[in-house]
């Protein structure tokens, strides 16, 4: 614990801790800082309710975090709560009395104002995440509970959601506030699975907050998750190429068509190649090192093949490897093009994660070991390889089976043909 006069100065001079920190102000009693290991640093203010003693045990009180209060700002609400306690009140105690009031949709807008970080990594969610996370729970959630108070949200609550998500229930198509948009809620299976995953984070954050003593979504009966064991044959990127290369012919934007053949190069997330930086291709190492994927920082390893698209790029101000046709962003229609070339294709049940799926099967067909193919789809471990590719491997294992057992049936053959030699020789 260290004490210091929290100034914008000081704030700005933390660095990052081995563990838990605490620095408290040399001024205001109570006021401090909480610094944890992954770098997320928020005010914090610590009295005795009861009018104080040190019989009584001290409570602490997050006022913000370092990123979205100045250390001005903060030091006001400080002092209004030290303020507060000589009163005889005990803010945390009425804090947590307001939460246990908060609606389901109320704990929503706040998870999406204090945007608080993951507790694998330490970050808040990616805005894309997050923006489809907060769009399954006000389209799904938010009808079924959004009235309801938190502190009821029990198991039976949950597994009523997900029945009824699974069911259909919640399935809506209606236009959006976005020009020439559409609000599109599928429900089913997938959909309730991933309904339970975002309900669980913002049901963590409860529990975070003392509304809840524990996530309901634990015990609640989940969809099994589906797996797709569909990819590309080798007829169908041949087709798809050819559609590709008529799409050029057409006038048809060509970065946004290498695009696609990129992704059917390295089976890569289609938002990691829309969004590639040209500082994070490394040709010399031949590899990309993606900043930020849905794993966090990643080296993929590049193809000589893939090599030779990313340098046929045109160079421009844009730091985008496929910029933009307009405004200064990435290129982001990808999507539009690869269903206008399955179509011209005649491919109509092809998505564009069975480019990926095809560049994990192959690299697992050709014997390439797991941990290889890992590094190259930018798995967290080679533990998402043998769950998410777990069909390949069956395949492969039968393979080998079969390849022993006929070693072993050719040396079994040996052996018998031998024996059968010495016994015509012993009866002679």
């Amino acid at each position: 614990m260290a004490r210091a006069k929290i100034t914008k100065r000081f704030v700005d001079s933390l660095s990052p801790a081995d563990g838990t920190r605490f620095h408290f102000d040399t001024e205001l009693r109570g006021f401090g800082i909480r610094q944890t290991a992954s770098g997320f640093a928020s005010y914090i203010f610590e009295y005795r309710p009861g009018g104080g003693g040190r019989r009584s045990p001290k409570r602490r009180l997050t006022i913000g975090s370092v990123s979205s209060l100045a250390p001005d700002e903060a030091r006001r609400v400080a002092r209004k709560l030290q303020a507060d306690v000589a009163h005889g009140k005990d803010p945390q105690a009425e804090r947590q009395a307001r939460r246990r009031e908060l609606k389901v949709s109320e704990l929503i807008d706040l998870w999406d104002r204090q945007n608080p970080p993951g507790r694998r990594s330490g970050e808040p969610m990616a805005a894309r995440t997050k923006a489809y996370t907060l769009g399954r729970l006000r389209n799904h959630v938010l009808p079924l509970i959004g009235a309801k108070r938190v502190s009821e949200v029990s198991v039976a609550v949950v597994n009523e959601v997900l029945k009824r998500v699974t069911n259909g229930e919640t399935a809506r198509r209606a236009p959006s506030d976005k020009k020439r948009g559409r609000i599109v809620a599928k429900g089913g299976a997938g959909a309730a699975l991933k309904v339970a995953s975002d309900l669980s984070i913002i049901l963590a954050y409860a529990v975070e907050l003392g509304i809840l003593p524990t996530n309901p979504v634990t015990g609640a009966r989940k969809p099994k998750a589906g797996k797709r064991h569909s990819y590309l044959t080798a007829e169908q990127v041949a087709a798809l190429a050819k559609a590709l290369s008529e799409m050029e012919a057409a006038g048809t934007n060509k970065a946004g068509l290498d695009l696609i053949r990129l992704l059917l190069l390295t089976g890569a997330r289609p938002s990691e190649i829309e969004s590639l930086r040209w500082e994070e291709v490394d040709l010399e190492n031949a590899c990309l090192r993606l900043s930020k994927t849905k794993t966090g920082y990643s080296r993929r390893p590049l193809s000589r093949q893939a090599i030779e698209l990313i340098k046929a790029q045109p160079r421009t101000d844009s730091p985008y490897v496929f910029p933009a046709t307009r405004g200064e962003g990435n290129f982001v229609g990808s999507k539009k093009l690869w269903n206008e070339a399955r179509t011209r294709a005649k491919l109509p049940h092809v998505v564009r994660y069975d480019a990926r799926h095809m560049v994990a099967t192959l690299a697992l067909s050709s014997g390439h070991d797991i941990a290889a193919v890992s590094a190259l789809m930018g798995h967290a471990g080679p533990r998402t390889t043998l769950a998410v590719y777990a069909h390949v491997l069956d395949n492969n294992s039968t393979r080998a089976a079969d390849d022993v057992a006929d070693r072993v049936a050719a040396t079994m053959n040996v052996v018998s043909t031998d024996q059968s030699a010495r016994a015509d020789e012993e009866a002679a």
